[in-house]
């Protein structure tokens, strides 16, 4: 079952969706999508909104991500 309507995202949260598509298991998201945070926040060229527009697609992004692991691995805990 697919839950992910593409319409619905931004550019931004896409390219972040495909950043994370490697993930294979919770664990492996979840140093993928700290990593992203703690590049985006410690990134001086970037504005605030900027850093704010990027991590509101992380989040996005994660999510969507996470749900899709789990629908993979079973794993609902």
């Amino acid at each position: 079952m697919n839950y992910i309507d593409n319409n619905t995202l931004s550019e931004l949260d896409l390219v972040w969706l495909r950043k994370f598509k490697a993930s294979k298991n919770l664990d492996t998201l979840l140093i993928q999508v700290t990593g992203a945070e703690r590049k985006i926040d410690q990134d001086p060229a970037l504005t605030q909104r900027e850093k704010f527009d990027n991590l509101t697609s992380i989040n996005m992004a994660f999510c969507l991500r996470e749900t899709e692991v789990k629908q993979l691995t079973g794993d609902w805990s």
